[in-house]
């Protein structure tokens, strides 16, 4: 029992390391995707939000101004490569292109 208590000692210093090398490697990896990202507002969109199609760009990150409440509540497509906003406020607006970065890391991450 006390080789076990002691293996386990040892094994939380190296899993705290493990976890702070893959938390700047996420930070260093967030870093290059936004520095390499290009932000493109789009407005006045023809359709609905729900139509709206990404340029296919892995690229850029386009922000859609919403000029109806009817398109929906502002949000990140799931691939994180729209940000949708109807009149949000600036605290929300950071908030959602943080969660389109959130999502680009982690496809990175998994190699997609």
């Amino acid at each position: 029992m006390r080789h076990l208590a002691l293996l386990c000692v040892l094994l939380v210093p190296s899993s705290t390391l493990l976890a702070a090398d893959q938390t700047e490697a996420q930070a260093a990896l967030r870093a290059k995707i936004m520095e390499e990202t290009k932000l493109i507002a789009v407005m006045g969109i023809e359709g609905s939000s729900a139509d709206f199609k990404d340029d296919g760009d892995p690229n850029t990150l386009q922000v859609v101004f919403l000029d109806r409440r009817k398109d929906g509540p502002s949000r990140v497509s799931p691939d994180g490569e729209v940000v949708f906003l109807y009149k949000p406020s600036e605290e929300l607006q950071s908030e959602l292109i943080g969660k389109a970065f959130d999502a680009r890391v982690a496809r990175a991450m998994a190699g997609n």
